[in-house]
């Protein structure tokens, strides 16, 4: 019984959470090309922190991307302090048949993939997301946009 109660409450409070868009935006790469130099970066405002945020990276790709996968960094800051700093192994084909991963559209790949599940910010006042391609090649081909998506998570 005691089990049956838990999943119950656990539902309940899962489905008493919705997420509501605060900030997206993407970032056009020339020539659908991912140069190492160049790394994607998002100012954003935060003017509320009583509620945490969910971010998601948002990706489109070709076909003519080389790779399987894509080994992403970001790193969220504000002016002094680096609050997350990761390095990413995302997917973007299936490893056995080559069968691209993501939301199709014409010839691109769109995918969204949760990098922070729930964060509060410290402060209010500007912060920082940025996204840079660590696949050890100059110029990544097949890669259109990289971008960030923030939701406020709130309760009902």
């Amino acid at each position: 019984m005691r089990v049956v109660c838990s999943v119950i409450f656990l539902m309940f409070f899962i489905s008493s959470c919705t997420e509501e868009r605060y900030f997206e935006d993407n970032y056009d790469f020339q020539d659908r090309s991912w140069n190492m130099e160049e790394s994607a970066e998002f100012n954003i405002e935060i003017d509320s922190i009583e509620l945490p945020y969910q971010i998601k990276l948002n990706l489109r790709n070709t076909m003519d991307y080389p790779y399987r996968n894509l080994y992403i960094k970001y790193q969220v800051r504000d002016s002094t302090y680096v609050m997350e700093d990761k390095l990413l192994n995302i997917k973007l084909f299936e490893a056995k048949t080559g069968k691209p991963y993501g939301n199709k559209q014409s010839d691109i790949y769109a995918h969204q993939l949760s990098l922070v599940d729930s964060m509060f910010f410290p402060a209010k006042g500007k912060y920082t997301i940025e996204l840079k391609q660590y696949m050890r090649e100059m110029e990544l081909e097949g890669m259109i946009s990289a971008g960030i998506r923030i939701e406020q998570i709130k309760e009902q």
